[in-house]
C-alpha cells in the first residue's frame, strides 16, 4: 500500500471517530462529569459512592423539595436509610449508574451502604 494511501485511510478513520463524538451518553440520572474510575468531583446535589468505599460528600445540605443523585461508580454500594419519618427509599446494589431520590421532608437523613462497614454519609433537609 502506499505512503498516500495509508494518510489518506487515517485521515478518512480520524474524520469518522470525531463525527461520532466522545462516545459518552448522558441520562436524566447520570452525572456529567463522573465516570466510573475517575476521580470524585460532585455535582450540585450529588452524593458519590466512590470505588474507595466513601460517600462524596459525606454530609450534604438541601433545601426540602430537593433530588438528590446518588451516583455509583465501579464498585457495588447500596444506600441504607435510617428508619426515620420522611427518609426516602433505599437504593439497592447498584454500580455504574445514579439514583435520584426526593427529599420533600425537613430533617436530618443518616444512611449507610451495607456492604461495606463505616461507609456512611448524611443529608440533611432544611
Amino acid at each position: 500500500m502506499s505512503v498516500m494511501v495509508r494518510k489518506c485511510a487515517a485521515v478518512a478513520v480520524l474524520a469518522l471517530l470525531s463525527a461520532c463524538g466522545d462516545g459518552s451518553y448522558g441520562s436524566p440520572t447520570a452525572p456529567s462529569n463522573n465516570t466510573p474510575g475517575t476521580p470524585s468531583t460532585p455535582a450540585a446535589n450529588e452524593v458519590i459512592a466512590t470505588t474507595s468505599n466513601t460517600f462524596t460528600p459525606s454530609t450534604l445540605t438541601v433545601a426540602r423539595g430537593t433530588t438528590v443523585t446518588f451516583t455509583f461508580q465501579a464498585t457495588i454500594h447500596n444506600v441504607i436509610f435510617a428508619n426515620v419519618a420522611g427518609a426516602p427509599a433505599n437504593i439497592p446494589n447498584t454500580a455504574n449508574s445514579g439514583v435520584q431520590r426526593l427529599f420533600a421532608t425537613a430533617g436530618t437523613f443518616g444512611y449507610d451502604c451495607s456492604l461495606h462497614a463505616g461507609m456512611t454519609g448524611t443529608v440533611i433537609v432544611n
